[in-house]
């Protein structure tokens, strides 16, 4: 068991380094995530060689570790902001605040509009939170994890294509209102697409990404048996 546990994680960091070294060939298009590059790998690999998702969910364990750091590392990014957050208090969170309640609240509306009930309907309501948020929730309320994760790339994938083109479109082209878009609506995907682009607005995105994960947490968490009974 732990030869597997550890030639699995390997596998894992070995793909995702395989897919961050394409996507820095093709220049880091937002379509070629290596988040989402690394889990199609892996999840054809786990098809062709007949392995149960369930059974590389439990041998990637250790790799969950990882989490916990990682989610203390972003309140570095909100005391690195600290300034900026002090200074522009109000719009900021009003920026962030909306378009985190818009994005959980059309997806919950949605799902019920269209009778996406189920795990579908439970994953749908963190498509627009980043994937440790994700899954730091999923784990606390026992949710449809593997499938909520793969949305929230996903969904980070579509908003990096989608929303700077859409800004730009409607006249809007300041850096810091194309960081907070795209750090509420492409969240991990689109940040790191943003910040090879424009340092400065990539700052921005990773501060609104950091501020709607809480927000999810602090909605979500509470909501949920509420959320789980109507699906």
């Amino acid at each position: 068991m732990l030869l597997a546990s550890l030639l699995t994680c390997l596998g894992t960091l070995a793909a995702f380094a395989a897919m961050r070294w394409l996507s820095g060939r093709l220049g880091h298009p937002p379509w070629a995530s290596p988040v989402l590059l690394a889990a199609l790998l892996i999840s054809a690999g786990l098809w062709a060689a007949g392995i149960p998702q369930q059974d590389y969910v439990a041998a990637a364990t250790p790799l969950r570790w990882l989490l916990g750091p990682t989610l203390v590392a972003f309140a570095g990014l909100i005391h690195g902001n600290a300034a900026l957050i002090r200074r522009q208090a109000r719009p900021l969170l009003l920026a962030v605040g909306g378009g985190g309640l818009f994005g959980f609240g059309s997806a919950i509306l949605l799902t019920r509009a269209f009778g996406l009930d189920g795990e579908l309907g439970l994953a749908l309501t963190t498509k627009t939170v980043t994937a440790p948020f994700v899954v730091a929730i999923m784990d606390r309320v026992g949710g449809p994890l593997g499938l909520a994760a793969a949305l929230s790339v996903l969904t980070g994938v579509i908003g990096a294509v989608l929303v700077p083109p859409l800004l730009r479109a409607v006249g809007i082209r300041d850096a810091d209102a194309t960081g907070l878009a795209v750090g509420v609506s492409s969240h991990i995907v689109g940040t790191d697409w943003l910040t090879r682009r424009d340092p400065k607005a990539g700052a921005l995105a990773a501060l609104a990404l950091v501020l709607v994960g809480l927000l999810a947490a602090v909605l979500l968490v509470p909501l949920w048996p509420l959320l789980a009974s109507g699906s």
